[in-house]
Formats: C-alpha cells, sequence, structure tokens
C-alpha cells in the first residue's frame, strides 16, 4: 500500500502507544497470518505493524475503559493512521464490533512465550510455553523455548 515499516526487534514492557484501532474477521479468516500461523478471528490476537510478533499487549478502549490482552501474530494495519487491527473475539472485549474504530492505548506486556495469558502472571507449565512463533527464542535462563525445526 506504499507504506515501508520497519518492525522493532525488541521491545520491553511498558512501551505504549495510542492511536486508533480497528478489528477484522471473517474476509481474513482460516489465512496465513505473518507469523505463519492460520488467523482465526474467535481468538485474542491482533495485527500491528512494528511490534514483534508474539509479543503480548494490553488494549484499552479509551473511549469505554474496556480492555484486552491479545498476542501480536499478525502485521497490519495497512489503512491511513490505524495502529493496530484486532481479531472479532477483540473487537467484542472492547465493545468496538459496530463501530468499527475506536481510539486505543496499546501497553506491551512482554513476550507471549513466558506469560500465560488467561491468568497475566509467569507460566509455571510446559503447555503454557506453548507459541506458533517459530522465530522467538527467550533470552532468560530457566525458560523453555520451542523453535521449529
Amino acid at each position: 500500500m506504499g507504506k515501508t515499516y520497519y518492525p522493532m526487534k525488541e521491545v520491553k514492557p511498558g512501551f505504549c502507544q495510542n492511536g486508533i484501532a480497528s478489528w477484522y474477521g471473517p474476509g481474513f479468516h482460516g489465512k496465513k497470518t505473518a507469523s505463519t500461523e492460520f488467523y482465526n478471528m474467535h481468538e485474542l490476537t491482533a495485527a500491528h505493524n512494528i511490534l514483534p510478533l508474539n509479543t503480548l499487549v494490553k488494549i484499552t478502549n479509551l473511549e469505554n475503559q474496556r480492555e484486552v490482552v491479545v498476542r501480536i501474530n499478525d502485521r497490519g494495519p495497512f489503512v491511513g493512521d490505524r495502529i493496530v487491527d484486532l481479531s472479532l473475539a477483540a473487537a467484542k472485549e472492547l465493545g468496538m464490533v459496530k463501530k468499527g474504530t475506536v481510539p486505543v492505548r496499546v501497553a506491551v506486556l512482554g513476550p507471549a512465550n513466558v506469560f500465560n495469558i488467561s491468568k497475566g502472571r509467569p507460566a509455571a507449565k510446559k503447555a503454557d510455553f506453548a507459541a506458533p512463533n517459530p522465530f522467538y527464542i527467550p533470552r532468560s535462563k530457566g525458560l523453555l523455548a520451542f523453535v521449529k525445526d
């Protein structure tokens, strides 16, 4: 679409960005994302143009203060000044489906590999570390990493 983006190589928890969010659903459901997984509009995921893939972020709808935690698994949005494209499930959590776009704050929590997304705390079980991004390897000692061969 005529724009060039340079994704961040790493980002620290606490990084925030304010802007406009949109959502994407049926037209992309089942198609491959930038992380090579298949997009599922019923999961809590999002597309961002510069945050590293497999980053967990808290999205706050600045109109109603509703929040949701999502995992970045795709690139986008590529329309106007939007900063994040949310899955249908995330858009529902934020109460923005009918409106289509809303002002949001995106706050980085950290890499998905070291969090249990449902609890928002460090994972304790091997299953909690499973992540479909084959390119991310945590640098912290003592953490498990899964890399596709």
